[in-house]
């Protein structure tokens, strides 16, 4: 599996997160679902990190089954309707998003101690 993750690096304009998140549900969410092939999205939300991170209030996750499943997501409809509701939603963020696509892995805890 392949993961396309979107990292939003930067600050949401202060009091105004709620809505910020709000719009990421309404706004995006549906969006980034109707991608073709997509087989998970998932939209992280930060709510602590180490005092020498980086801010990155936000990152996105969406799963497929390959790369050409990306490729194809990437030359479909939805990608530029969902990139210009993104410009919209990133009016109350400073900062920018970048991508990178990365294997995963997951592994399960283990329980021997």
């Amino acid at each position: 599996m392949l993961t396309r993750v979107a990292i939003y690096e930067g600050t949401i304009e202060a009091g105004r997160e709620d809505e910020f998140f709000a719009r990421v549900k309404s706004e995006l969410e549906p969006m980034w679902r109707k991608f073709p092939q997509v087989t998970a999205v998932r939209v992280l939300r930060t709510t602590k990190a180490d005092a020498d991170a980086r801010p990155t209030p936000m990152i996105l996750e969406m799963d497929f089954p390959s790369m050409a499943a990306i490729e194809a997501a990437l030359k479909s409809d939805i990608l530029p309707k969902a990139h210009q509701a993104t410009l919209e939603v990133m009016k109350l963020f400073k900062g920018r998003f970048y991508h990178l696509v990365m294997e995963s892995t997951s592994l399960t805890p283990d329980s021997s101690s």
